[in-house]
């Protein structure tokens, strides 16, 4: 993100920074790098199945790869704690508030661009490939709702053709609330403990919807939507609050990252454990969904901005990855859909994914090279132009010519320097 939103970008989902990862944000680009090798396991363990079902489980270690999911749920957390914390700084360090203008634009050229290339790469790669396992076309009149993020509206479109841009949908939608849900943030006193009522009341909302659709045998119109989602993206926000303004030493932030992962591996230990042993709780994990897993990455998000890089998520190889993860999300599968339809996949999972890995790697550095990176440059420069351009106006408005700055109606004046 920009310097007026006083955040880097590094959000969502698997969309990368463009700013340069410093010693804290390193380490959240690692765990975004990390994250987009799970979904990648996920993946590569999925469609290398003779024909690929995701409840289609009977070993422990498929249990365990099937939970891999959940790392989705660290976008969603990375997306609520570092686009909110502009809003945060604003109103606890009674700073200016986020140009609204400024952040639409930004989310418009980190998303946008690489998103239309990946969907009509998918269309191109895909579309002739109908009949392979695992793969599923929608109709091609229903396409443009892709163009709009609305392919989670229709059961005609959702999870078809590209099925993690279910999230990007989601995402869209949040960066669309986000804005008013800061508005009312700006509107509350400047107490952490006020300010506090923002995310719990979406943490809320988020909870009473999933209740409410749990059991009712809706389809994935009604649990791939902001609302069912909406829980995950409040944890990463309130972390932002809980956390400004705070420091942590070492041992504080070893003991959030262990506390993290433990609700992370007993909710991934609780989805396995029911199903393989018989037990039906389905309309319980429906209500709570995968809660447990969002404190835990709230918890680690926190530990990790707060602190100095660490070793592992800050070394080079995933950082790298983290920063080409928004590519490498939008483009594994259908790299495994295309090896699969030319029979060049083969059915097993490891074998699958590391000959999936490298093609998959390569369209990801593509992306961000010719088209991610250049349009985050185009839109840097931009934005220093036109805060170049603010300043001299507001300086012309003082009665101070920047260029000379010696004289105006008749006095002299001191010389401002650009």
């Amino acid at each position: 993100m920009n310097a007026v939103m006083q955040a880097p970008d590094v959000s969502v989902t698997p969309v990368a920074p463009h700013t340069k990862p410093g010693r804290r944000s390193a380490s959240l680009d690692g765990l975004r790098g990390m994250a987009a090798l799970a979904i990648f396991a996920f993946h590569g363990w999925l469609y290398t199945m003779p024909e690929p079902n995701a409840t289609d489980r009977s070993s422990v270690v498929e249990y365990a790869v099937h939970e891999l999911r959940l790392a989705l749920v660290a976008f969603f957390v990375l997306s609520g704690f570092l686009l909110f914390r502009p809003w945060v700084a604003a109103v606890l360090d009674k700073g200016k508030a986020p140009d609204v203008r400024r952040y639409v634009r930004a989310r418009a050229v980190r998303v946008l661009p690489a998103y239309y290339i990946a969907l009509t790469g998918s269309v191109a790669l895909l579309w002739g490939l109908n009949g392979t396992p695992g793969l599923r076309l929608p109709p091609a009149e229903q396409l443009p709702l892709f163009l709009v993020f609305g392919q989670n509206f229709s059961a005609a479109t959702v999870m078809k053709l590209n099925p993690p841009m279910w999230s990007l949908a989601v995402e869209v939608m949040f960066y669309a609330l986000l804005p008013l849900v800061g508005w009312l943030a700006l509107r509350l006193p400047p107490r952490p403990r006020m300010q506090a009522l923002v995310p719990l009341a979406l943490l809320a909302i988020g909870m009473l919807y999933n209740w409410s659709i749990a059991g009712q045998g809706l389809g994935m119109t009604f649990s791939k939507t902001l609302a069912a989602m909406l829980p995950y993206f409040a944890l990463g926000m309130l972390a932002a609050l809980l956390l400004h303004g705070r420091s942590i030493d070492l041992r504080q932030k070893r003991m959030l990252i262990t506390t993290g992962l433990a609700l992370i591996v007993v909710d991934a230990f609780a989805k396995g454990a029911a199903p393989a042993n018989g037990i039906d709780a389905t309309t319980a994990f429906s209500m709570l969904r995968d809660l447990p897993s969002g404190v835990g990455f709230a918890l680690i998000v926190s530990a990790l901005a707060a602190a100095p890089q660490g070793r592992l998520l800050g070394g080079r190889a995933l950082v790298a990855l983290g920063t080409i993860s928004y590519g490498f999300y939008l483009w594994h599968v259908p790299v495994l859909m295309v090896l699969r339809g030319h029979g060049l996949l083969p059915l097993d999972p490891v074998l699958g994914s590391a000959i999936a890995f490298l093609p998959s790697l390569a369209l990801a550095a593509v992306s961000w090279v010719a088209c991610e990176r250049p349009v985050l440059r185009w839109s840097a420069r931009r934005d220093r132009r036109l805060a170049n351009e603010a300043d001299e106006e507001r300086l012309r408005r003082r009665g101070v010519d920047r260029a000379g700055g010696r004289e105006v109606g008749g006095r002299e004046v001191s010389t401002v320097r650009a």
